[in-house]
């Protein structure tokens, strides 16, 4: 296949004998959709993502450098690791949050992007702590800022930043939910970006990125809550409940919702005697099996919205715009339900919170067919892929930790390419002042957050090393792809150690560049 896209590439971009010089091809536009706590198994509940595949390519080894929300998003914006950035929580007292991230606003691939020539716009959630209150600032390279702050997370009580600078006349509005679903109102405001692009910068390519809280948990759980931990659309939940959805146990894509199981996820409940003590715990009981199996089925009642939401935003595209435009779709990091018996949350280094999907739609004009690919992928290489997308030259696109996607996702040959992805972590500070973490799971038993980490992840292996601990923890993934059997005495540990060694700390003064440190030796 990827050969035949190679041709196709080949006929199409070839100028026939004695033309003129051909006219410079017309700029991409680029629609990012960036999901939170996302996990993989997820996706085939969703009928309009998954389509994404179709004359598209899904890259099956999808890494987050970071598996918490704000490190990772930091790393989209900038190409830079977790260790580059400095931003390794959520939270600023905590060398995190917006307090860490706000001095990268200044270059973002937005900010390359808007003086490439593109009308920008985002909507949804931004980085963490983000004060999208009155007076609120909008960052460098963005002409629409459409965003929330942590009332988000609840879906329905929140405030939403309303900027469009051709209209904004030095106001900073704010709009009050009304109730209004979360989702359902970006995607709203989505489509209407793509109509305002058309009307205030014809002929010229936008760049929209969609960010919507969905299906991250929500962050106000009380003890006898009504409202579910993870909360569906009123139409994705079930009929006999309040507000009534549309099918009698709620909407999950197709199989009936009571069908569906926590318990049937791999390595659900695995027996983790081998496991780093962090890690190992009882097995968890009726009763919260119970809880998880709800917040399962609420997970994928929710990706119905987002679902819902990619539709009416593709479906604002013309038959014009179709064959010009790259569709996006991605997470900042996965999540587990009781995968290893870690009951709720994320973080780990294992595929459950760090491989998420990555699929993206080629412009209509380019070649056909679907493309998989297994080459290691992260998303610190997201911002060389929307810069080389838009054309912005090698210095800028290749100065940061990553490199572009797309010739991986043309098709064509890539040599020389990545081995080896960087997973880091730090394990944030419980006892920070400030607002509470909203990655923080309140459920005490058989839930615990892994200590600082750095890991490497390769085509058929995992090995993580973990502070204060010597022994590290390994995996043959060929062979144990549920990262059940855990082999810390494997003589590929030595190799894939001094591996991690040049990872870790790559990027920075007298280290290898990064690029150079993802190659195994």
């Amino acid at each position: 296949m990827a050969v035949a896209l190679a041709v196709v590439l080949a006929l199409t971009v070839a100028s026939p004998a004695g033309a003129g010089a051909a006219a410079a091809p017309k700029r991409p536009n680029i629609i990012f959709f960036l999901v939170d706590d996302m996990s993989a198994e997820l996706l085939q509940y969703m009928d309009t993502v998954k389509s994404l595949g179709r004359d598209g390519t899904t890259f099956t080894g999808y890494y987050v450098a970071d598996s918490l929300c704000c490190p990772s998003r930091a790393t989209m914006f900038t190409g830079e690791f977790p260790h580059n950035t400095g931003v390794r929580t959520n939270q600023g007292y905590d060398h995190g949050g917006y307090g860490a991230f706000a001095k990268h606003e200044g270059r973002t691939y937005a900010v390359a992007l808007r003086q490439a020539g593109y009308r920008t716009g985002y909507l949804g959630k931004y980085i963490n702590e983000y004060p999208a209150g009155p007076g609120y600032r909008v960052p460098a390279g963005w002409d629409e800022w459409h965003v929330t702050a942590s009332g988000g997370y609840n879906e329905f009580r929140y405030e939403l930043t309303r900027y469009i600078k051709e209209e904004a006349g030095g106001r900073r509005p704010i709009d009050a939910s009304r109730g209004r679903y979360l989702v359902d109102e970006l995607g709203q405001r989505a489509a209407g970006f793509i109509e305002r692009s058309r009307r205030y910068a014809p002929g010229e390519p936008f760049f929209l990125q969609v960010s919507p809280f969905s299906p991250h948990n929500r962050v106000d759980v009380k003890p006898g809550d009504t409202e579910p931990r993870f909360p569906p659309a009123p139409r994705d939940r079930p009929k006999d409940r309040f507000p009534a959805g549309e099918f009698p146990h709620g909407d999950c894509g197709g199989p009936d919702c009571d069908s569906i199981d926590v318990t049937t996820l791999p390595s659900f409940n695995e027996d983790t005697a081998d496991k780093p003590s962090w890690v190992r715990r009882e097995p968890i009981g009726p009763k919260i099996t119970e809880k998880l199996r709800e917040d399962f089925r609420d997970r994928i009642r929710m990706v119905q919205s987002i679902d819902d939401m990619v539709q009416r935003v593709l479906s604002a595209l013309t038959e014009e715009d179709r064959l010009n435009t790259y569709v996006v779709f991605t997470s900042d990091n996965g999540f587990h339900l009781g995968q290893h018996r870690l009951v709720r949350g994320k973080a780990t280094a294992y595929d459950h919170d760090v491989r998420v999907p990555l699929l993206v739609r080629r412009p209509a004009s380019g070649p056909r067919g679907d493309l998989v690919t297994p080459a290691i992928a992260q998303n610190v290489d997201l911002f060389a892929t929307f810069l080389d997308m838009a054309g912005v030259g090698a210095a800028t696109r290749d100065s940061r930790d990553g490199r572009s996607l797309l010739p991986l996702i043309q098709g064509r040959a890539v040599t020389g390419w990545r081995d080896a992805a960087l997973i880091e972590h730090v394990k944030p500070n419980p006892r920070v002042p400030g607002q509470p973490d909203p990655d923080a799971d309140a459920m005490k038993k058989g839930n615990s957050r892994p200590p600082s980490y750095s890991a490497v992840r390769t085509a058929g292996e995992l090995y993580v090393e973990y502070k204060g601990d010597p022994r590290p923890e390994y995996y043959n993934t060929v062979t144990d792809p549920r990262q059940e059997s855990n082999d810390p005495g494997n003589a590929r540990t030595a190799a894939l150690s001094k591996v991690l060694d040049g990872l870790k700390g790559c990027g920075k003064p007298g280290a290898a560049d990064c690029w150079s440190a993802a190659h195994l030796r």
